[in-house]
């Protein structure tokens, strides 16, 4: 919970006293049923509640706090994989939002609780201590714009609907292994596709394949899209001698059944996507980051929306480009005591955030030349792919933070440039770099 320190001790210029006095602090353990809450006022008093988990309920009691302290700031810290709470929490904004690392809580409850007792009521005066005490040393919440919001809950839910696909397609080739390899053959064992989820549901098995005649079938293949290959000829000439796995009722029928239950959920699983893609694009071309995205080698019209959302529209909340590398835990952490000192990966980070930048290092190794030179001279000095791929992620976080606080997009000439005015080892050849450059 220390890695950013956005406060006094970030650059040692405030203090406690220069953070004007909240009219209250609280600190809220969620759970599913209900809320509690530890309640401390400024003059001292205390009090603690137990609040329904109705929107009603809580609206209605965060519209009597903002009226019983004048609308003063009050201080709220609640742990940060409770995120439920958070739109109703952004519409009061009396509110000063410390989201907390739920290892950060655990270890200041073992400090006062070695035995390791925990209930809701030590958990959210826990919370409120916390941020009374420590309040400095807290990373506060900052909301993005509500196009930042907006785009970034798409972006989310494409992922979610990405990793559904692969589940379902998963398991429709797992149903086809038992009773209809033929079908894996002809789809080239890609089952993540509606080309897939349509044969399955046109052919649900070898009997039917075979008793439709060869030129329809083909004109399936031809009408989804495919190109009359010489591949697809061959593929489509084993149909008639193949043979089925099985010719009994009883195990052909219910392996079909399963199939088509299958492709029917992963049809409409691929249409969502599609439409969620298109969503995605109408508001990243609003986005003020577009420019930037669009400029970057590799990031496609997958990556470039994530990228944007993870840069945000406030600069002024990442103070360096360490700050952001740490705070989507790209930044490689240090372990010091004594002589000894030790470099290794962050296992604590914000999955979707981290993921975004290293799926974007792998991408920029295929168009960007610079980009894959540092990864092989990584690994040629004796790092792992994976070690080198994040020693790109971090590299090209320095470089977007860059051009985002300039408000310029990328420039891939200017940059190889500036590795040959350095002697930078990872520069490339003069003539690539003019090639670059016309």
């Amino acid at each position: 919970m220390f890695d950013h320190m956005p406060r006094s001790m970030k650059n040692n210029l405030e203090t406690n006293a220069d953070i004007a006095a909240p009219a209250a602090w609280i600190g809220w353990d969620w759970a599913d049923q209900h809320h509690d809450l530890f309640l401390e006022g400024a003059d001292g008093k205390t009090e603690t509640l137990r609040l329904v988990n109705r929107p009603e309920t809580l609206h209605a009691w965060f519209q009597a706090l903002g009226e019983r302290f004048a609308q003063r700031t009050v201080v709220l810290c609640l742990e940060a994989s409770r995120l439920a709470l958070l739109p109703i929490l952004l519409e009061y904004p009396f509110l000063e939002l410390y989201l907390v690392n739920p290892k950060s809580m655990a270890r200041f409850r073992e400090v006062v609780r070695p035995s390791g007792s925990k209930n809701d009521q030590l958990d959210c005066r826990l919370a409120c201590q916390l941020v009374k005490s420590h309040r400095e040393l807290l990373h506060e919440f900052g909301a993005e714009d509500p196009l930042t919001q907006q785009l970034a809950q798409m972006v989310r839910c494409r992922r979610d609907l990405v990793s559904h696909r692969t589940m379902l397609a998963n398991q429709l080739k797992g149903v086809l292994k038992l009773y209809y390899p033929l079908a894996l053959e002809l789809l080239q064992q890609d089952t993540t596709t509606q080309l897939a989820a349509d044969f399955v549901l046109k052919f649900p098995s070898l009997r039917a394949l075979q008793e439709t005649p060869s030129h329809l079938v083909r004109r399936f293949f031809l009408g989804q899209g495919c190109r009359q290959t010489e591949g697809l000829q061959q593929r489509l000439a084993t149909i008639a001698t193949a043979r089925a796995v099985s010719q009994q009722v009883h195990w052909n029928n219910p392996n079909s059944f399963m199939a088509c239950s299958l492709a029917e959920m992963l049809k409409a699983v691929v249409a969502r996507i599609e439409e969620a893609q298109e969503q995605i694009q109408i508001l990243a071309q609003q986005h003020p980051n577009y420019a930037l995205a669009r400029s970057v080698p590799g990031a496609a019209e997958v990556l470039e929306p994530r990228l944007m959302t993870v840069l945000g529209t406030h600069p002024q909340a990442c103070p360096s480009a360490q700050h952001l590398a740490v705070r989507d835990g790209v930044a490689p952490r240090r372990i010091q005591s004594g002589n000894s000192c030790l470099i290794s990966r962050r296992l604590a980070r914000p999955q979707f955030e981290h993921q975004t930048w290293i799926e974007f290092a792998k991408c920029s190794t295929l168009d960007c030349p610079w980009a894959h030179q540092f990864v092989q001279a990584k690994i040629k000095a004796g790092k792992t792919y994976y070690t080198a791929i994040r020693a790109l992620a971090y590299k090209w976080i320095r470089i977007l933070y860059a051009c985002w606080k300039r408000g310029e997009a990328y420039d891939e000439s200017r940059y190889l440039k500036a590795l040959q005015q350095h002697s930078s080892p990872h520069r490339l050849p003069a003539a690539a770099v003019a090639g670059k450059q016309k």
